[in-house]
């Protein structure tokens, strides 16, 4: 078992971790940083003032494992940010180890006396590109763009869980030297995915938003190539009728 210091889990200056305290929140959060993403979700629909503080977090445990199941091979952890019931305890990991990651979100979880409320990872992305000087040959990577998964949870919610993606990897642009559109190499690999996200949490997505008129989305991703020039769509301090909910009808399940 490898040895983790937790010297960093407990941070005094609360105001380091800005929680997301919601979806919309989340995609605002997007906006504000002139990034366009598409995020799908669904709710668990539970009470948990009828469930232990242990009982809560081995529920968000269990999300965040059933995700990163479903999602194995196509992202990593990056950093992690957990926080309890209230943020009245905030913890913040970086620089994940993916072999490692859930036995250190477990240790992290022991050492909680509150239920938790939040945890939201920051995913690298992993892909396939081809170089110059080896063309015939795929070079695994881990990409960058903005990814994240968000639990919320604890005594004043319902349980949701939501994944939020860049645009850039489903655009309609061409790697060099390749006919395919990205959107074309990458979308059959994150609806096939998704699909496993709903059979493994047993919850069918039901929340499909993107904070950008400009993408297309359908229950189990990009429905169409995102054009490149994509744009953010600014939410008003009063509200989010800025952020576009798209409400499109699940389409045939294809087999891959």
């Amino acid at each position: 078992m490898a040895k983790f210091d937790f010297n960093d889990t407990d941070i005094p200056d609360l105001g380091e971790i800005d929680v997301p305290t919601s979806l919309d929140d989340l995609l605002k959060e997007s906006s504000l940083k002139k990034q366009v993403v598409g995020s799908w979700g669904f709710n668990s629909n539970l009470n948990f003032t009828k469930m232990s503080t242990e009982e809560t977090n081995v529920w968000f445990f269990e999300q965040v494992f059933n995700f990163l199941r479903a999602f194995f091979g196509l992202v990593v952890p990056d950093r992690m940010e957990v926080s309890t019931y209230n943020g009245t305890k905030q913890i913040k990991k970086e620089n994940l180890n993916q072999m490692t990651f859930l036995d250190e979100l477990m240790l992290v979880m022991k050492n909680l006396n509150e239920p938790l409320w939040v945890i939201r990872l920051h995913l690298n992305i992993v892909g396939f590109l081809r170089t110059d000087w080896d063309p015939d040959n795929m070079v695994r990577v881990q990409i960058q763009e903005p990814a994240n998964f968000v639990v919320w949870g604890g005594p004043d919610e319902s349980g949701f869980q939501s994944l939020s993606i860049s645009y850039a990897l489903f655009s309609n642009q061409k790697l060099k030297g390749e006919d395919s559109l990205l959107w074309s190499i990458n979308q059959p690999l994150l609806e096939k995915a998704l699909k496993k996200w709903e059979k493994q949490s047993g919850r069918r997505i039901e929340v499909v938003k993107s904070n950008s008129k400009d993408v297309d989305l359908y229950s189990h991703g990009f429905k169409t190539p995102a054009p490149t020039a994509a744009k953010p769509s600014f939410a008003s301090e009063e509200g989010d009728e800025d952020l576009f909910n798209e409400e499109i009808p699940d389409l045939d399940d294809l087999d891959f």
